[in-house]
């Protein structure tokens, strides 16, 4: 029965979720050793996007944030982890040493890059400045303070102010250089003058690290190397070895893994948890456990196996994942609108780039074998691939290996670790579930389509080489089609051709000047495709023939010819007058063809 449970679809404020009432998964458990690991210094979480890792971190920030003004008082973290009625694992007993250590003591300077975009290098670094300058903001109460050297109390309020009066001012290539410099040493400065003032090391939290590199790949004038430079150096000067004196715990979340070398060269004691590292595989997305109950809760078992089909799938070491966006967004969609059937709630929180980008560059030089591969994992079946650890951010515009582009895919959520499968080295993997199944279908549709102009701009050309009679450049085009087709296992039949065949004229047909026309009367039989340009007075018919042999191919189109000619089906158009009639055969066998020609029909000996 269903129940009335308050739920935030998208909820990453932790205090708002607590304080409103709504529902919350307690994921407290993990916060005692996150953050009390002498020998974890600073921690990169990796995890696809929308698996709670904002809320994760916020929650992390509430809970160690201390109250500068009393730094005393902890009755605000009290009361929303203790005193909430909710028992949290953090509230109990065990945990009592740990809160008096932790909860509350701590200055937290938190940012999140997440929006950090511009088709330029110095929008980017506006948005930059913009998270920098509210940083300044949270804390312009120390330079109010004796405890703090004069020449920092006047260094940050001139940052300050430039970052709140040079924002949108970023093209003038000073105002770029001298916020550059302040991305560089802002945090730092602010976690220095922190130490000063209470005494107590600082944790410092980066959220969504990696968008700046992501944007900076595919922007209109791509800016990588710059934006690497800016990441490179603020995360050097905030997580180095020197600034031990005031850094407790540097946590840093993203979707992509990129290696050490690359954004981290001068970070000490970087410990990178991904999908598959211990002891937080069940911090980020809902465990089983986790999920039955969430379901429980709001009245909605009985939709277990729905759920888990839909939205389940995900292996996080041992454990299976549960998405939590989706999740929470059906519970809402069924407890508060009465809509129970499943829906693509994660993939349309994005405008998929990525599937995009894979559709159309995982091909790499139309490699069959890739083309293959995707196909098994549209059918539900696992691939080997081999895993790229990442010293860049791989350039998205090019085309890049089927391994790269397969383990951006796993990092991001798009396929995930099959059951037997290692997490290094050769690994298989899988789709999830059928939330992401029907991104790709979808994606599949456009690649077909005429939205897609390379898909469009082929189909156009096919029908200019076989209005022409170039069998040979056609025969060369379509056997090229047929390899990048992701639907092209189910050959067993005829009619896959016959319809492929035509989908591919149906596109060209939206703009060129001719009509096709399918399994028409024509001489003494009905003719497999025509096509028919009756401005120009010209007509292509075409019949095909399948075989399952390769080296019966050009067999099977020339009995296509012999049929054109024995059930005269060129004969009305003849009669019509068209200047040129093509008898064309094709032969089809799995991805390739061949193709026969009769010529012009118009001019052989019976028809002259």
């Amino acid at each position: 029965m269903k129940k009335d449970v308050l739920l935030y679809t998208g909820g990453e404020d932790f205090a708002e979720i607590i304080n409103d009432g709504a529902y919350y998964v307690d994921k407290t458990p993990y916060l005692k050793d996150l953050l009390t690991t002498g020998a974890i210094k600073n921690s990169l979480f990796i995890r696809p996007r929308r698996f709670g890792k904002t809320l994760n971190l916020d929650l992390i920030r509430q809970f160690c944030r201390l109250n500068y003004q009393n730094p005393g008082d902890k009755s605000y973290q009290q009361k929303l982890f203790v005193d909430n009625g909710r028992n949290f694992a953090v509230a109990g007993d065990d945990y009592k040493e740990f809160r008096e250590k932790v909860m509350g003591e701590f200055p937290v300077i938190s940012i999140s890059f997440r929006a950090v975009e511009g088709n330029f290098f110095y929008q980017a670094v506006s948005q930059l400045i913009y998270k920098v300058g509210l940083l300044y903001d949270e804390f312009v109460f120390l330079t109010e303070s004796s405890k703090q050297e004069s020449d920092d109390i006047e260094k940050f309020k001139k940052n300050k102010s430039f970052c709140k009066d040079k924002q949108d001012e970023m093209n003038d290539p000073q105002n770029l250089s001298r916020a550059i410099s302040i991305l560089g040493t802002a945090i730092p400065q602010i976690a220095s003058m922190l130490y000063k003032e209470y005494g107590r090391k600082v944790i410092v939290i980066i959220d969504e690290y990696d968008v700046p590199l992501q944007k900076a790949v595919i922007a209109k004038e791509p800016y990588y190397d710059d934006m690497l430079s800016i990441i490179r150096t603020l995360s050097g000067n905030i997580f180095k070895k020197d600034n031990e004196p005031w850094l407790y715990k540097g946590i840093v979340s993203g979707c992509l893994r990129i290696a050490h070398q690359s954004e981290f060269t001068d970070a000490n004691n970087f410990t990178t948890f991904g999908m598959n590292d211990e002891p937080y595989t069940g911090f980020f997305g809902f465990t089983e456990e986790e999920t039955h109950k969430l379901l429980a809760d709001c009245g909605l078992s009985e939709k277990e196996n729905e759920v888990k089909e839909w939205y389940d799938g995900y292996r996080f070491g041992d454990k299976h994942i549960f998405c939590p966006w989706s999740l929470i967004s059906y519970c809402y969609a069924a407890t508060q609108k009465d809509i129970y059937a499943p829906q693509p709630f994660w993939v349309n929180t994005s405008g998929n780039d990525l599937i995009t980008m894979f559709t159309d560059n995982s091909m790499e030089a139309h490699n069959a074998e890739n083309i293959d591969k995707l196909q098994k994992l549209l059918d539900g079946e696992s691939i080997e691939i081999s895993l790229k650890e990442f010293t860049t951010y791989p350039d998205l515009r090019n085309r890049v290996s089927f391994d790269v582009f397969m383990t951006m895919m796993l990092h991001t959520g798009y396929v995930t670790f099959a059951e037997d499968s290692e997490f290094t080295g050769k690994v298989t993997v899988r789709i999830p579930n059928q939330e992401v199944l029907a991104c790709f279908n979808e994606k599949r549709e456009y690649l077909y389509g005429e939205d897609n102009p390379y898909w469009y701009n082929q189909a156009l050309k096919l029908v200019d080489l076989l209005m022409v009679n170039n069998t040979d450049d056609a025969q060369m085009l379509i056997s090229t089609m047929l390899k990048e087709f992701l639907s092209i296992r189910n050959t067993g039949n005829e009619l896959y051709y016959h319809g492929f065949m035509t989908g591919i004229l149906g596109l060209a047909s939206a703009t060129k000047n001719f009509r096709y026309l399918e399994e028409i009367e024509s001489g003494t039989g009905f003719s497999d495709i025509i096509i028919d340009n009756f401005d120009s007075e010209i007509a292509c018919i075409l019949e095909l023939k399948r075989t399952e042999k390769l080296e019966d191919c050009y067999d099977a189109a020339d009995d296509a010819t012999k049929q054109i000619i024995q059930k005269d089906y060129a004969a009305k158009f003849i009669s019509l007058r068209y200047k040129k009639v093509y008898g064309i055969g094709i032969g089809f066998a799995q991805k390739s063809c061949k193709i026969v020609s009769l010529g012009n029909l118009v001019e052989t000996p019976a028809n002259k």
